[in-house]
């Protein structure tokens, strides 16, 4: 009976965590990409004639998933995906605390640290934040540095590194193999873990070297790898280098031109990354003396040389690599650990002082936490995060509603206009509105393919990753960005090119009408026009 009591406290626990977190709508930021190939498979509209549908893929898992949950579940399974990986993080981060503290996770201590881990991630203070000062503080002790993170909005590859806090928890608890076999699972459902979860185990096997000697770190070693081989084998077929010049090109234009706020130093490291930075060091100081402590020493000596390496060489291969990324994982790690030294000060105060006071402490954490639940549910119900422009969504009918076999659109894309150095996040920021006298495109139409269902001829948001297709991509932005340099009829588009290019639709703003006559106007709103290419 105690362990059953025990098993629905952590249920309960994790229930709330993933509920007072919140998550996005679908579909909203990278999800229009990530979804893209699996909805083609599935058979959602025309996407299966999309060009960017059929380049190479670079999370296939990720895209089974989607395909087989859109073609025999329902689409609000991605919500419930997410809920559970919420859960998963919630109840990794309480084991590190359990096993750094000794305490069972429902005692008085594991509510204290339950109910700050919420209050640190919850999305009613995260919204908070940013009405109050314009900018989403909480969310820099969950997020790595260069905008990467785990978690973020909603359901994509890169809440797989769950498995890399699952994978230091479980070291941090004497399983070793399952650690490392958790950490290869992070690196096969997405690629980019590949360097973060090699990172990892170079700490576990320093830690298991000092403890058992060679052969138990040899033995690790090996292990990862072999658990990881299937996905190098698969990236190494399917992204090799076509020739080193394409190569070289590509990794350019995606360090240079698409990812830079991933990529280059310059653009991504402020004042709040170098706090970041400091906030690891601290967790790690922390727990110095622990297997904990010390893998997650090694980790972090290991992404810093990296990191130095790639600033001195200012290699895009390697910045693609991104050896800052572990950062995603450290950061929340950090913010737990720091949690629990925390509630350890507490719990020695408190133990000195009366116990009648002991009551009082629990109900607030009980009340603090169903303020936090009820938060999210608000933010949920009322929309008030994640919150993407509406101008955009007759047009999105309008297509879907006329979209036939072969037909492709043409709509305006632009480079994101460069925003302060650093990186933030606007999930709780309301997105930019339109205005009339100005050719603003909602977001860049990002949620064309997935709400429409029809094939795109290029966009700014949604990218390949194989050399030639990144090079494909690049002169298909090119040659779009060009057709939109001028509204009228000095626009040059030229209705040959079009075609060429197989473009039978084009989309351009209601405030620059294309005056052409072989295009014909079949839809308008106030804010965009649709023309079909005669």
């Amino acid at each position: 009976m105690p362990r059953t009591r025990a098993s629905l406290i952590l249920l309960l626990y994790a229930a709330i965590f993933a509920v007072a977190y919140t998550q996005a709508p679908l579909y909203y930021s990278n999800q229009n990409q990530y979804f893209v190939h699996g909805l083609a498979k599935a058979g959602f509209g025309f996407l299966q004639d999309d060009w960017l549908a059929n380049t190479a893929d670079p999370t296939p898992i990720f895209s089974a998933l989607v395909a087989f949950t859109h073609r025999f579940l329902s689409d609000s399974w991605f919500h419930a995906y997410f809920l559970l990986c919420l859960a998963i993080y919630a109840l990794a981060m309480l084991a590190i605390f359990t096993s750094l503290t000794g305490s069972r996770p429902h005692s008085l201590a594991g509510l204290y640290f339950i109910t700050l881990l919420l209050l640190m991630h919850s999305g009613v203070v995260r919204f908070a934040s940013a009405q109050l000062f314009g900018k989403d503080y909480p969310w820099f002790f969950q997020a790595g540095i260069a905008n990467q993170y785990i978690l973020g909005f909603g359901l994509q590859p890169s809440v797989a590194g769950i498995f890399l806090v699952v994978s230091l928890a479980l070291f941090a608890g004497n399983r070793t193999w399952l650690a490392i076999g958790a950490a290869s699972l992070a690196a096969t459902l997405h690629g980019t873990y590949l360097l973060g979860a090699a990172s990892l185990t170079i700490g576990y096997m320093a830690v298991l070297y000092r403890e058992r000697g060679l052969r138990s770190a040899a033995l690790a070693g090996a292990l990862a790898l072999a658990l990881v081989t299937p996905t190098l084998i698969y990236n190494a077929m399917t992204f090799a280098p076509t020739s080193p010049k394409l190569f070289g090109s590509a990794q350019s234009i995606l360090a240079q031109v698409r990812i830079p706020h991933h990529t280059l130093i310059e653009r991504w490291f402020d004042w709040i990354a170098a706090l970041q930075v400091a906030w690891i060091v601290l967790g790690i100081y922390l727990v110095r003396g622990t297997r904990l402590g010390a893998a997650l020493a090694v980790a972090f000596a290991f992404a810093l040389l990296l990191t130095i390496v790639q600033v001195s060489t200012e290699d895009d291969f390697l910045a693609l690599l991104f050896p800052w990324r572990i950062s995603a994982v450290m950061v929340p790690v950090a913010t737990t650990i720091v949690l629990t030294r925390l509630i350890q000060v507490v719990a020695n105060v408190l133990n000195k002082s009366a116990s009648a006071a002991w009551p009082q402490f629990v109900l607030t954490c009980i009340v603090l936490s169903l303020i936090l639940v009820a938060g999210g549910l608000g933010i949920e119900w009322f929309g008030l995060a994640y919150r993407m422009s509406d101008e955009e969504l007759p047009l999105y009918r309008a297509i879907r509603d006329r979209a036939q076999p072969g037909d492709v659109y043409l709509i305006p894309v632009q480079e994101p206009k460069r925003g302060a150095r650093g990186s933030s996040s606007t999930s709780f920021l309301p997105p930019p509105r339109f205005r009339e006298d100005t050719s603003f495109i909602a977001v860049d139409l990002q949620r064309f393919r997935v709400f429409t269902g029809a094939p795109l001829f290029v966009d700014f948001k949604a990218i390949p990753y194989k050399d030639v297709e990144v090079l494909e991509w690049h002169r298909r932005f090119n040659v779009s960005r060009d057709w939109y340099k001028k509204p009228n009829v000095a626009m040059l588009l030229n209705p040959a090119i079009l075609k060429e290019n197989g473009i039978t639709h084009v989309v351009a703003p209601a405030s620059q009408p294309i005056d052409n006559p072989q295009l014909k106007a079949i839809f308008a709103d106030p804010f965009y026009i649709l023309y079909r290419v005669e």
